[in-house]
């Protein structure tokens, strides 16, 4: 597969630090492994999970917020932030890192930021400890932060000569024209400009603590092994501080954020033309999730994918797929096409009437049973991956669904009827609904 479809900005956002990875083959699995969760003494969330079939431990510090937390004029703070947590200032402990064959890297997304490292289980206490005191007195130096800076500016750079990436970016500024979402992940050339030590500092002060802090970890290693290691090295995290409980930013109702197909002048790669449709899906989270997932698969889950004719029969699309975002604990629906640019108004014209189509006619039970086998194939098969099962997790906990949802998941996509996912045809993807991006450039 091209993209991992579970983790989202995860995938995107990530850098590496300039530390060995150490790659260990796994087993597949018929089933996901189940995460517990337990509380450590200083209100810390710990979300474990035992795979006793390698000598390997990974450890998320996940932090609940991310892009959502930056305010005005901030554009790429989350992301400064949690890559100068990252940063192992002391060459004596980075060289123990080194020696150790220690993969530590950093990121950033709408919803959370994390830190993650993976390691020999032999080497975690070690690991842990050294991690946990850079964490504790990050180095937020001038000279720190603008190195970073630099990086995200040739992140941002990147980003904005990739069509499908510029259009999701374009696709935010209909979406939340007043929230931070709009800007990209590595911030704005503005904001890295005036972006200053104290904000990061203020940045970082906020989200530290055990209200936003939790951890989930991946090992070999009993549950009690691991908790002791935390409880030694991580005591010091504050108990206090305030969770972003309620979501702060709605979507932009259609009319308000300009014309649905609004010019948008963030692409500045090569000749092209992408064409993008979004539905908001209504509802509560925690019920519509499973329905979307599955609906999401059996439009846009490869070559046996409806969507797959705008490419394999009428040749309109060389890269067409779909994608679920979630941002302020909303499901977005996003598919998505790259075509030639004479091509491009045709290709977009098919693909709303193939929604269009979809939102009237909906799915008889014979399809819907082959679109959940079909969801619940690719969900074990992403799930045989650790980074899936972190990155999915990940994903729940920033939208505030709780550990049990993931351990039922697949439950949950088994319960799925035709009547679930006809309705959520039906509400989202008419016409009029449809929030649109059309970027062209010969």
């Amino acid at each position: 597969m091209s993209k991992n479809k579970m983790a989202g900005d995860w995938c995107r956002s990530w850098f590496l630090l300039p530390i060995f990875l150490l790659i260990v083959p796994g087993l597949v699995q018929t089933q996901p492994l189940n995460f517990e969760e337990f509380t450590l003494a200083n209100g810390l969330k710990v979300y474990y999970q035992q795979d006793p079939q390698i000598k390997f431990t990974t450890v998320v510090f996940h932090f609940t917020g991310g892009q959502s937390l930056e305010k005005e004029n901030q554009a790429g703070l989350s992301y400064l932030t949690i890559r100068l947590m990252a940063e192992v200032a002391d060459e004596d402990k980075l060289a123990e890192l080194l020696s150790s064959g220690i993969n530590l890297n950093a990121g950033s997304g709408a919803n959370f930021s994390y830190l993650q490292f993976d390691c020999c289980s032999q080497y975690l206490e070690k690991t842990l400890a050294i991690v946990a005191s850079g964490l504790k007195k990050p180095t937020f130096s001038g000279l720190r932060i603008d190195n970073v800076k630099k990086t995200l500016r040739l992140e941002s750079g990147k980003e904005a000569c990739r069509l499908i990436d510029s259009a999701l970016i374009c696709l935010k500024q209909q979406l939340f024209p007043r929230a931070p979402y709009r800007h990209s992940l590595f911030g704005t050339e503005a904001s890295l400009k005036s972006l200053t030590r104290k904000e990061v500092s203020q940045f970082y002060d906020s989200l530290v603590n055990s209200a936003n802090l939790s951890l989930i970890v991946i090992s070999d290693l009993e549950s009690q092994v691991i908790l002791n290691f935390f409880s030694k090295h991580l005591a010091w995290i504050k108990k206090s501080g305030i969770l972003k409980a309620e979501p702060a930013y709605s979507i932009s109702e259609k009319g308000q954020a300009g014309e649905s197909s609004s010019h948008c002048d963030y692409y500045r790669g090569p000749a092209g033309a992408a064409a993008l449709l979004a539905y908001p899906l209504p509802g509560e989270i925690s019920q519509i999730y499973p329905a979307a997932y599955v609906l999401e698969k059996m439009i846009g889950e490869g070559p046996a994918s409806l969507i797959w004719s705008l490419r394999q029969e009428t040749g309109l699309a060389y890269n067409i797929n779909s994608r679920l975002e979630i941002i302020e604990r909303r499901p977005i629906f996003i598919c998505y096409l790259e075509t030639d640019s004479e091509e491009a108004r045709q290709a977009q014209n098919s693909l709303k009437d193939f929604f269009a189509r979809l939102s009237q006619e909906g799915w008889p039970e014979k399809e819907v049973a082959a679109g959940r086998v079909l969801a619940r194939n690719t969900y074990l098969r992403e799930s045989a991956g650790r980074e899936a099962r972190l990155s999915f997790l990940s994903i729940l906990l920033a939208n505030n669904l709780a550990v049990s949802f993931y351990n039922k998941f697949l439950n949950y996509i088994d319960s799925v009827t035709a009547d679930d996912l006809n309705r959520l045809l039906e509400s989202a993807f008419k016409p009029e609904q449809a929030y649109e991006i059309f970027l062209v450039k010969d």
